[in-house]
């Protein structure tokens, strides 16, 4: 076990961040450690000893003790600890006694994790729909800035929304969960943190930490932010002035609130904005997006913070007509990941419902992990990794009766529980259908998708998949990633291959 130098000190420098409680997540600098403070938060008078412990699952790390030359005030009295490497669960104890032996200050905080901080953001996917299905155990490498400002163990549900002092939630609770006063919420919170009842459903937040947690050995730490139903101008940075009255203050004081650093966020947002009939609203998502992620970086003071974002899955009670909407969103999001740095993408088409709309606790269960693996190259400073994305459409004969799809970031071989599906073609003037007789993989090349059509295809038809309201899709690479939804594409020309 590596030692941990300590030091006593006043408040120290701005990258010191201050100990608020037991299973607090600090995030670890480039260097793989952190400093922190641990505050006494009571008056030392002058003369006294500050004695101090760092433990390690039962090891002792360091101990020590100094006397203090003056009195000192309780926001200052405290032990500054340096190089804290990552790991955990670490225990820090301060005690403070008088020159007759009394102790007259005394502080413990309990399972400190040092690791990766994520912030979960977005609309209902991403603060969880999913009824919970089992209680999971703590893990104790994962840890949660709860909404009320406590940190505590990561368990479903994270999002409990009841019990967060922000304005924008209590108005949001009103406004669309059918509470007619704060004191009604208040009330909603206390049943909530007694633990009986805990507020709101589960989302991939925490299967997403403690699957990366086990992987990378690194502590993870969740600091969820999300509200259901929100569209992404209710999150507009623009919005940053009216601090915790809107979702996009409340954000970046809740990342404050966590130290001030983290290592990204998890976004799954978008259905709002898909669902409007408003077509400027739709068509702009990707400006906007790319508006929301420079500030997010600019305002929380995190200019290497990367974005995992899940695209849009599955709803089968919005009429025919948004069906464009949906799918031109999901394409932009595509997109967004493709072009903007630091910008990552997984789908979830694919995934099973707990309801119309909602993602539900096992589709939650393979999200997690998909976003998980997105983040184990970053966590473990060894690169980056990108979804399964289109790298290429063509004819795959000159006869133009079959078409290949190759992608790329393919773990092993695709491959499909039964027979391929979700795939479209749309013929110019036609709706786009499944038109293909047969699809299958290629044992030549393990990234790429045969589709037959038998017939000569149009060259000006279009390619689509997992696309539509309700897809059917069922392909994914050996480590259960799957392709994103894109489309319509069109169609290269025949290449024979050398």
């Amino acid at each position: 076990m590596a030692m941990i130098a300590i030091m006593m000190a006043n408040v120290g420098t701005a990258d010191v961040v201050s100990l608020a409680g037991n299973y607090q997540v600090i995030q670890r600098g480039a260097d793989n450690t952190a400093a922190c403070f641990a505050p006494l938060s009571m008056e030392v008078p002058a003369g006294s000893t500050i004695k101090y412990s760092v433990t390690c699952q039962e090891h002792l790390l360091l101990s020590g003790e100094k006397k203090t030359d003056s009195s000192l005030a309780k926001d200052k009295a405290g032990v500054e600890i340096s190089m804290l490497k990552t790991g955990g669960p670490y225990r820090v104890d301060v005690n403070a006694v008088s020159g007759d032996g009394k102790v007259v200050a005394s502080a413990k905080y309990d399972n400190i994790l040092v690791g990766d901080l994520w912030i979960v953001a977005g609309q209902s996917n991403a603060s969880g729909s999913a009824p919970v299905k089992e209680r999971l155990a703590p893990d104790p490498m994962a840890n949660m800035l709860g909404m009320d400002g406590v940190w505590k163990p990561a368990i479903p549900p994270t999002h409990r929304t009841v019990e967060s002092d922000a304005r924008v939630m209590k108005d949001l609770l009103m406004s669309k969960c059918g509470f007619k006063s704060d004191e009604q919420i208040a009330e909603a919170g206390r049943q909530s943190l007694s633990g009986k009842h805990p507020w709101g459903r589960a989302g991939c937040d925490t299967f997403f930490a403690s699957w990366l947690a086990k992987e990378s050995g690194i502590p993870q730490g969740l600091v969820p932010a999300a509200f259901g139903g929100t569209s992404l101008n209710q999150w507009s940075p623009e919005l940053l002035s009216k601090g915790d009255a809107s979702l996009y203050g409340n954000m970046i004081r809740s990342i404050a609130r966590a130290g001030g650093k983290v290592r990204g966020m998890l976004w799954y947002q978008g259905e709002a904005d898909a669902a409007d009939p408003d077509p400027n609203v739709h068509a702009t998502y990707y400006d906007r997006f790319k508006r929301f992620v420079e500030s997010v970086r600019r305002d929380s003071n995190n200019p290497d913070m990367f974005f995992l974002t899940v695209q849009l899955g599955r709803v089968v009670f919005l009429p025919p007509d948004a069906e464009a909407h949906w799918g031109g969103l999901r394409e932009q999001q595509r997109r967004l990941a493709a072009e903007l740095a630091g910008v990552y993408m997984v789908p979830a088409a694919d995934l099973m419902l707990s309801d119309g709309i909602h993602i539900g606790w096992e589709g939650h269960k393979i999200l997690g992990v998909r976003l998980a693996r997105m983040a184990l190259p970053h966590v473990l400073n060894q690169g980056e990794r990108h979804g399964i994305a289109l790298a290429s459409v063509r004819f795959a004969n000159a006869k133009r009766s079959a078409i290949q799809i190759d992608f790329k970031n393919v773990a092993g071989k695709l491959r499909a529980d039964d027979l391929p599906r979700g795939f479209t073609l749309e013929p110019p003037g036609q709706a786009a259908r499944d038109l293909f007789f047969h699809v299958d993989f290629d044992p030549n090349h393990p990234n790429r998708v045969v589709l037959h059509r038998g017939a000569a295809i149009n060259p000006a038809a279009k390619v689509s998949y997992a696309q539509g309201l309700n897809p059917v899709a069922n392909i994914t690479d050996e480590e259960n990633m799957a392709p994103c939804s894109f489309g319509p594409v069109a169609i290269e020309a025949f290449q024979a291959e050398k």
